[in-house]
């Protein structure tokens, strides 16, 4: 629509200028005002903003619909670090730190990426996350799902995601928030449901519903992508 009308106002620009140019003997019109014209260029436009507006209107609210989630997580921002609760599987707020530097040497992970404890979630499943802030405003944002939502101390905003490709995704807080903002990052890790119930079992949780996680191994699974994010 707006490609349309960029050319449809450029077009009669441009046939304007060539057409009623002053090597042509064109002269300009004499007249002071047309009712007609003015009454027609208020309502064109305003017809124009309404019909953008009700589709935009329409995908705004479908983005910010949760109803439909799967798993809900509440995201708590301290000063300076992660708290992460399931409220839905029973598993109770764990703190999420970044990793020191020489772990994440050691395994291989991108230092003031990756988190002492990382979110855990199913791959295709709707993820709603309830984020709010203890202290001062933090910010949870992971660049891969498209997602930012501030923690505001006090108020509870809420975000999600559906991650379809198992793997390792990368965060950060992006408010910011004193002097350690730097070193609150987000890693969340999508598994399949089987590894999710596993770990869900191993955090003392429970399947949605009210039935226990079974108590298994995790099965081995194949080196997950990691999407990294860049550092504040």
């Amino acid at each position: 629509v707006c490609i349309a009308i960029f050319f449809a106002v450029f077009g009669v620009l441009f046939y304007s200028l060539w057409a009623h140019r002053k090597s042509r003997g064109a002269k300009s019109a004499d007249f002071h005002e047309s009712t007609a014209v003015e009454i027609a260029w208020t309502i064109v436009p305003f017809i124009i903003v309404v019909g953008l507006a009700i589709p935009a209107t329409r995908m705004v609210v479908e983005q910010k619909d949760t109803s439909q989630a799967d798993l809900t997580i509440k995201a708590t921002g301290y000063q300076w670090y992660w708290g992460y609760e399931y409220p839905d599987n029973g598993i109770s707020e764990f703190v999420s730190n970044v990793l020191p530097e020489d772990k994440a040497t050691a395994q291989k992970v991108p230092y003031l990426l990756a988190a002492t404890e990382p979110l855990v979630v199913p791959v295709g499943k709707p993820v709603r996350v309830l984020v709010t802030g203890a202290d001062v405003i933090h910010a949870f944002a992971v660049p891969a799902f498209g997602v930012i939502a501030d923690a505001v101390p006090g108020r509870v905003n809420e975000t999600w995601f559906t991650i379809e490709k198992p793997g390792i995704y990368y965060g950060n807080c992006r408010e910011l928030c004193g002097i350690q903002h730097a070193y609150m990052p987000i890693e969340v890790r999508a598994v399949s449901q089987a590894d999710f119930d596993a770990w869900t079992a191993s955090k003392g949780g429970y399947k949605v519903g009210g039935a226990p996680a079974p108590v298994t191994a995790a099965t081995p699974a194949a080196t997950p992508a990691v999407i990294p994010a860049s550092a504040p």
